[in-house]
């Protein structure tokens, strides 16, 4: 535990620092909006990618290396990216369709000319595998940088990183129902509840300390509903990333971080609840 706490501050607090060089360089009309972020989503996307291309081929699936880091790094950068283009920062639902239908295409034109016919279903659905959970959810996550603002990240990140913490302690202390034996022997149901309740709680307090900040204006009771519907998302991102790590047989997605894990296992919770939180930051404020 104590390591934990240890490497669980040091994170938090190159988050911290991360996000406020982000914050202060939008205050000074930067051309491109959230390029720190933008920096080290490319950083995590790559070495996600690598530990996905581990986890995968543990259960028997190759996963390219070099052409399917570019393709999902040119989805997941897209909300980036697209700022260089005609039209300022919003995603344009044309251009998302044609860099997944390229991104697509792109795989097949590499099996074709790297590989050939050697094990080309199973090579195009690793690429796949990667271009959808690590791109297209990555991208989301990204967007609501791009779009809402710092503020507003910071409201989502502690809404699925406090209910994964509510989860655990709960559990831990009255946890005695377990919600999926077979798939993730730890979680509980009342850890689950528990982390619930802490994230719509977390939610609704920075809500009300960050009120009016950048895009951020929403209701006390809107908050407490994104908490709820980010800590069962990132609930579930977690349990997606265990049944990946069943299949292939292995406890954590990487080392890189002693008592957590790799990047997948620190990001599972944000990339699945990233969608959500970006249809509901849009639709609640």
């Amino acid at each position: 535990m104590r390591t934990r706490i240890l490497f669980g501050g040091m994170m938090l607090l190159a988050l911290a620092a991360l996000l406020w060089l982000d914050h202060r360089l939008e205050q000074g009309q930067v051309r491109l909006v959230g390029a720190p972020l933008g920096a080290a989503a490319a950083l995590l996307l790559a070495v996600g990618y690598l530990e996905l291309s581990r986890l995968a081929g543990g259960a028997g699936l190759p996963v390219p290396g070099g052409c399917g880091l570019v393709l999902t790094l040119a989805v997941g950068l897209l909300p980036f990216w697209r700022q260089w283009l005609p039209g300022g920062v919003g995603m344009s639902e044309n251009l998302v369709l044609i860099t997944l239908a390229g991104a697509a295409a792109l795989a097949f034109l590499c099996q074709m000319a790297c590989h050939r016919t050697d094990q080309a279903i199973r090579r195009l659905a690793g690429t796949l595998l990667a271009v959808a959970y690590l791109g297209v959810l990555g991208a989301c996550l990204l967007a609501i940088r791009v779009r809402f603002g710092v503020p507003a990240l910071v409201l989502f990140l502690a809404g699925v990183k406090f209910a994964d913490i509510g989860a655990y302690f709960t559990g831990c202390f009255f946890g005695r129902h377990k919600l999926i034996p077979w798939l993730s022997p730890g979680k509980t149901w009342e850890g689950l509840v528990g982390g619930l309740i802490v994230a719509a709680g977390v939610t609704m307090l920075l809500d009300w300390l960050l009120a009016g900040r950048g895009n951020l204006i929403m209701s006390i009771g809107s908050a407490g509903l994104l908490g709820l519907a980010l800590g069962a998302a990132g609930q579930f991102g977690d349990l997606c990333e265990s049944l990946m790590k069943r299949d292939a047989k292995v406890k954590d997605s990487g080392a890189l971080v002693p008592r957590f894990g790799g990047v997948l296992d620190i990001m599972d919770s944000p990339l699945m609840a990233a969608p959500v939180g970006y249809l509901l930051l849009a639709v609640l404020r």
